[in-house]
């Protein structure tokens, strides 16, 4: 696995807001956009010039800070990108813990106020786009694929923490997240506690409500988002068929397809936990700071990938629950048999 290159521990032994405030006037991929993987992959005019200026002046207004945005900045890319304790974040830009937590919880705060633009869902070229991409991994008339994983956590402060213990027995929030063929979120849920099935996460996001009330208005007639097994069989929504040991030589091609062209999601969620460490266990116990942290990695992760940047895939994610039976829908079994067809 590749975490990128820390290049601020090789730097000349500067005081850290000099050193902040020299890599910023140099801004480059060689100097600030290499202090940590998730800058390293985006460039810098994208962080310089969306970033800090449509945060900046609301960070300044609400924060009524000493500390200089550009180094509050850097100090939460920093934190969001590494596993470092706060203490350690605080000592390496020479400011105090409870300022770290503070402009953290503010920054993701901003980002997902004023940023949040960067996740939108597929329509018109976008939409021809991510179907083209999934059709060359082998399953046509897809918008997305849809799946969940877990966001390990500490014990959170909340009226039921049980809730939050997954049959793995780790404290976790769920995040569902749908992705179109580019490894772009289209969509994301964050904060149903770990012990949820994906079906019930799903179930009461965004996409969830409006494909059980106006499924014509999200996905077009013939689209559809692909999952595994844990989620409902939906005329916009296909799920493998159960091998029960008597699939037909079709239906196994089917599931191998869909399978094959689903795989995209869980690299999204390996590069998301890649470039934002962070996520690998959050040390927040409210849990609205923990679904803004979450959103705010995932916003900043579509505006890394806007500039085609790559790195390497974390391929241990914590996949969440997909234990759970679904009754049948006719219409859907139809179009899925249907599909199958074709193969």
């Amino acid at each position: 696995m590749i975490y990128g290159h820390h290049l601020l521990l090789c730097l000349p032994s500067l005081d850290p807001f000099q050193r902040s405030n020299n890599l910023w006037k140099k801004w480059s991929h060689s100097t600030v956009l290499q202090t940590s993987k998730v800058i390293s992959d985006c460039p810098g005019d994208m962080w310089k010039y969306d970033v800090m200026t449509t945060i900046g002046p609301f960070y300044w207004n609400r924060q009524h800070s000493k500390v200089p945005l550009q180094n509050s900045v850097l100090a939460c890319l920093w934190t969001l990108s590494n596993q470092e304790s706060y203490r350690g974040v605080a000592d390496r830009f020479n400011i105090t813990k409870s300022t770290v937590c503070l402009h953290l919880h503010e920054f993701c705060s901003l980002v997902t106020t004023y940023l949040s633009h960067h996740i939108s869902w597929p329509t018109g070229q976008a939409l021809h786009n991510s179907e083209l991409g999934f059709r060359a991994a082998g399953f046509p008339n897809t918008v997305c694929a849809v799946d969940g994983c877990h966001i390990p956590i500490v014990k959170p402060h909340c009226e039921n923490p049980v809730a939050y213990i997954n049959r793995k027995q780790f404290y976790s929030v769920v995040l569902t997240g749908f992705c179109d063929s580019k490894r772009r979120f289209c969509h994301v849920n964050v904060g149903h506690p770990g012990s949820w099935h994906d079906a019930r996460a799903f179930r009461l996001s965004a996409v969830g409500r409006l494909l059980d009330e106006d499924p014509q208005s999200l996905v077009p007639e013939g689209i559809h988002i692909i999952g595994d097994s844990a989620y409902p069989l939906l005329p916009q929504l296909m799920r493998p068929y159960r091998d029960n040991g008597h699939l037909t030589a079709r239906q196994r091609r089917f599931n191998q397809k869909l399978n094959v062209a689903r795989v995209v999601i869980e690299h999204t969620f390996g590069l998301l936990k890649t470039k934002f460490r962070r996520l690998k266990c959050l040390y927040m116990k409210n849990i609205a700071n923990i679904s803004t942290a979450v959103t705010a990695c995932c916003i900043l992760h579509n505006m890394c990938l806007e500039e085609g940047e790559a790195i390497e895939v974390d391929e241990q994610v914590e996949a969440a629950d997909n234990r759970a039976p679904h009754p049948q829908n006719q219409d859907a079994v139809l179009h899925r048999n249907q599909i199958c067809d074709l193969f």
